[in-house]
């Protein structure tokens, strides 16, 4: 009867054990704000000098593609490359004001991890601006625009916000952090985001 009883247990229990969580806080990932966005999105805090956020650039395209319905965020921070850490972040807002990030990251990236080549000045910037395309009168009517502004600070209050002080740092619904440390894989990395995307 006692085997019975236990074999009964066993099996009512065995649910129960499933449904474990795969991840758990404090391991994978760090509770950072109560309260999450109502969209799902994923922001990541980067800097062009950081060689493990141009590592990580192709698993950022990979997860955009496996997820096409959550909103990737990308945040530049002043931190990192000395005086060149303002002005890659603002390289970064005008891309995007002048709708080629898409095009411009890589070749940020490419000409300073890969050719070795770090920009010294604002002109160095432009020049890599120019070289893909964008008028010079463009990048000129951009760099120092009013809207650009609003962006860098924004990129600040959320850098300051999220208390961010290395790269990549990834938040998830604006709730969670993921610790990069943890993650192990680049499967477990997409099966973590998506994880927390559907967690409240």
């Amino acid at each position: 009867m006692k085997k019975l009883v236990f074999a009964f247990l066993t099996l009512l229990l065995a649910p129960l054990v499933n449904a474990a969580p795969e991840f758990k806080k404090g391991v994978e990932y760090t509770v950072v704000k109560e309260t999450p966005s109502s969209q799902p999105e994923v922001t990541e805090f980067f800097s062009y000098v950081c060689p493990h956020c141009y590592s990580f650039q192709p698993l950022m395209e990979k997860l955009a593609e496996r997820l096409p319905e959550v909103e990737i965020n990308k945040v530049p921070v002043p931190f990192l490359g000395r005086e060149m850490g303002p002005v890659l972040q603002r390289a970064y807002g005008a891309a995007v004001l002048l709708e080629v990030e898409d095009k411009l990251t890589p070749a940020i990236f490419d000409q300073i991890h890969r050719q070795k080549k770090m920009p010294r000045s604002m002109d160095d910037i432009k020049a890599v601006f120019v070289d893909n395309g964008v008028e010079a009168g463009e990048f000129d009517g951009v760099i120092n625009s009013f809207a650009l502004n609003g962006m860098v600070a924004q990129y600040d209050k959320l850098t300051e916000n999220f208390n961010v002080r290395g790269t990549p740092t990834l938040i998830v619904k604006g709730k969670y952090e993921l610790n990069m440390g943890e993650i192990g894989s680049e499967e477990r990395f997409y099966r973590v985001v998506e994880y927390l995307l559907s967690a409240e």
